[in-house]
């Protein structure tokens, strides 16, 4: 079975779950059946039917029927030529589909539409759900399509044990390449050289990738929250912002880190990073079950203000930003994509849930100037420090707590 897994480890997720992610998976679909009151069609290629499955596949159909307690796959033909382009793929006829799987029932695609016709004609209920990938193909069948993407959300954002487990896996992998970067950031020649690094470091440690490209950022640069350009030199005596992440499984990790490249702050640097840290520990200490991410980020955002007035501004420094107080989100989901939830993030003003995974990322950014000891320092400073936080029953667990500060 091992070797099964391994050869199809490409469009099916079995990492950290070996033979028993057939199982994790379908415990998972169980649990999706009892939220439904009909039939619910599940098209691949995005993260619900990679929640559901286990399945990185595109072609493919999932049907679940609360009613009749089954479920069902439609899988594509084996195509020769394909695999001959793209590698191997889940297809039929093939054996052991469904050990793979966990499926019992799998049929081709191409029965797809007939066997969708008439289960039509045997239900009771007047809608059905799907998501958005096959919803508008559906309704051409004069049905009440829902959307199932808010019942699916409710569920996926809160991590099970194993999900956890991977969290904990991937802050490991991504704790293990910045160990390793760390020594070296004062010879990287440019941001592009230090990325490649940082990336490979943590690539060859998961089979499922980065959580997303990765921003490095030294200087100025770090004042462009999205930074990509990566062709700048690493120069001594800036500031270095790094934001990264992998997968592992499914789960991701999202990290940020500040750090002088020479290995030690100058007093303005050093007194602007503290406040962003303790602006990360004040919200850490405030986050827990039963509160919202709409108030903690705003109650967050007033402290980094007043630190930052009583700290710097009254002893007589001056600072050009280009926002006012909130550069953005203190918070966002994390889970299987990097920003979990919904697009429109309802879920900031929903109450914070036990299994919840949370960034921690307070920023500052834009020109500031002080005179401290009798020394002038001016300078264009980006800093954000991110961690992720692990809702508890009583609070929350800082996941990243071992990756240095």
């Amino acid at each position: 079975m091992e070797e099964l897994f391994k050869t199809y480890s490409q469009v099916y997720f079995s990492e950290g779950l070996g033979c028993e992610a057939p199982l994790f998976y379908a415990k998972r679909r169980q649990e999706h059946l009892k939220k439904l009151n009909s039939l619910c069609i599940y098209a691949s290629g995005n993260p619900e039917f990679l929640y559901l499955t286990g399945i990185n596949q595109n072609g493919i159909i999932l049907v679940l029927d609360p009613l009749a307690q089954k479920e069902f796959l439609f899988l594509p033909e084996k195509d020769a030529k394909k695999e001959f382009w793209n590698g191997i793929q889940l297809g039929l006829p093939a054996p052991n589909m469904e050990k793979l799987t966990g499926f019992e029932s799998i049929f081709s695609i191409k029965t797809f539409n007939s066997w969708f016709k008439n289960r039509l004609t045997t239900l009771k209920a007047k809608h059905i759900f799907s998501n958005e990938v096959i919803r508008r193909k559906l309704q051409s069948y004069k049905l009440k399509v829902k959307d199932v993407s808010k019942i699916h959300l409710e569920q996926r954002v809160v991590l099970e044990p194993e999900r956890i487990a991977f969290a904990g896996r991937a802050q490991e992998i991504a704790k293990d390449a910045f160990l390793k970067i760390l020594p070296r950031i004062s010879s990287y020649k440019n941001e592009r050289v230090l990325s490649a690094d940082l990336e490979c470091f943590m690539l060859r440690e998961t089979s499922t990738g980065l959580a997303f490209p990765s921003i490095v950022a030294a200087g100025e640069n770090a004042c462009t929250l999205h930074y990509t350009k990566k062709d700048c030199p690493i120069e001594k005596g800036n500031l270095i912002l790094l934001d990264f992440g992998c997968r592992y499984n499914s789960v991701c990790c999202d990290i940020s880190r500040t750090i002088p490249v020479s290995g030690k702050f100058n007093p303005l640097q050093k007194l602007l990073y503290d406040i962003v840290v303790d602006t990360q520990k004040f919200h850490e200490r405030n986050v827990k079950a039963g509160l919202t991410l709409k108030v903690l980020g705003k109650e967050a955002w007033l402290f980094l203000e007043k630190i930052l007035k009583e700290r710097f501004t009254d002893a007589g420094g001056r600072m050009k930003r280009r926002y006012k107080t909130k550069p953005h989100g203190i918070s966002h989901l994390i889970g299987d994509i990097v920003h979990e939830g919904s697009q429109n993030r309802d879920y900031l003003t929903k109450p914070l849930r036990p299994g919840m995974l949370i960034s921690n990322e307070p920023g500052l950014y834009g020109y500031f100037e002080l005179e401290l000891a009798g020394v002038f320092y001016s300078e264009h400073i980006g800093i954000r420090m991110e961690d992720d936080l692990l809702i508890t029953e009583n609070g929350c667990k800082n996941l990243s707590i071992g990756i240095p500060k």
